[in-house]
């Protein structure tokens, strides 16, 4: 009994041996502690460096978003990033056109995003591999053109002047010691949320259901489950996930461009993923905050030393190299899992 109970004990823990509701309140300290050590400490933390934790919080969410998609059902995925400029243009058009809350844009832009995954989940239910990505870079190119050739949507400039949102009347960018700390508080919890609902969909029925179809799609039919609805419903939940963050984006940036829809972006979103972990809340969350500060950092001492080339761009390579050779399973993925649960 005593070894079940350590066992299930460790099966929750999440960073460090502290479980989820540990890691919650001291990363929460942690980002207040960011968010407001200015008032204290003039310039404690540049504005810069802000930036870039906001940065990693929305790519944390992005990532989070993903692994539905390429981690629980298996699937390579190369237009995620249509979902995140959905969001954003939803967000976008509607303060700017009808001045609709902040906080109403945002579930009807995840509402935008599942509606269109519905159509690109269908499409993608008979294909496998380079054809499925194939059919998802398209999608988000289209997405893109769209914008690109709407005058309404902005076109090549896309649309500026997008207001700060209002938390209780007084605008996010004065709740904190510097205009990015609201942006810092509305994100973590953001991610806490989507971590606390990835959590929870794993251990639910429609949890092992997306790890059947994702081991032995024949297997799992065999079994009566239903896989063109888990599919679809795990597109969709991917896609408002990801429209969650790009409404947040639209906002923080105070514009929104057809860049949002670039391929670079998806890759980037993937890249997280396989980086840090398929299958693996920490992972996600870890590989998007890695691959967030490093180009940041490399950018920075390229500039320091007048570098005629960008060592992030070398680094990059190098690094997917080894992973995939040494740790395929990523840093912090499918494996150390099982390895920490059969050790417990």
């Amino acid at each position: 009994m005593e070894s079940k109970k350590k066992a299930s004990a460790h099966k929750t823990d999440w960073f460090f041996g502290l479980n989820g509701t540990a890691t919650f309140f001291v990363s929460l300290v942690l980002i207040l502690v960011v968010c407001y050590i200015n008032n204290t400490i003039k310039n404690a933390v540049p504005t810069y460096f802000q930036h870039v934790i906001v940065n990693c919080l929305l790519n944390a969410v992005l990532a989070l978003g993903l692994n539905f998609i390429s981690g629980y059902l298996g699937q390579t995925s190369l237009g995620h990033a249509v979902f995140f400029g959905i969001g954003a243009y939803t967000t976008a058009c509607l303060l700017k056109y009808t001045g609709l809350n902040f906080w109403v844009s945002i579930p009807v832009g995840m509402i935008a995003a599942a509606l269109a995954a519905v159509p690109l989940a269908l499409s993608s239910l008979r294909v496998k591999g380079q054809f499925l990505i194939v059919i998802t870079y398209a999608f988000c190119e289209i997405f893109r053109y769209i914008c690109i050739n709407t005058p309404a949507l902005g076109g090549n400039g896309g649309l500026a002047g997008i207001q700060s949102p209002l938390v209780f009347g007084t605008k996010i960018t004065k709740i904190a010691a510097t205009n990015k700390g609201g942006y810092m508080i509305l994100l973590f919890l953001m991610v806490s949320a989507v971590s606390y609902f990835t959590w929870r969909v794993e251990r639910s029925r429609t949890g092992y259901a997306f790890h059947a179809i994702r081991e032995d799609e024949i297997a799992a039919r065999a079994m009566g489950i239903n896989i063109k609805y888990f599919k679809v419903l795990a597109m969709m939940i991917s896609a408002t996930i990801c429209a969650m963050a790009g409404s947040v984006q639209a906002a923080f940036a105070t514009m929104v461009s057809p860049e949002l829809f670039s391929s670079a972006k998806s890759i980037q979103i993937l890249t997280f993923v396989v980086i840090g972990g398929r299958m693996s809340i920490k992972g996600v969350i870890l590989g998007a905050a890695l691959l967030t500060i490093l180009p940041e950092f490399l950018h920075s001492i390229k500039d320091m030393f007048s570098m005629s080339f960008d060592p992030w761009t070398i680094l990059y390579g190098i690094l997917l190299v080894v992973m995939m050779r040494v740790r395929p399973q990523g840093f912090w993925g499918k494996k150390d899992v099982e390895a920490e649960e059969e050790e417990a």
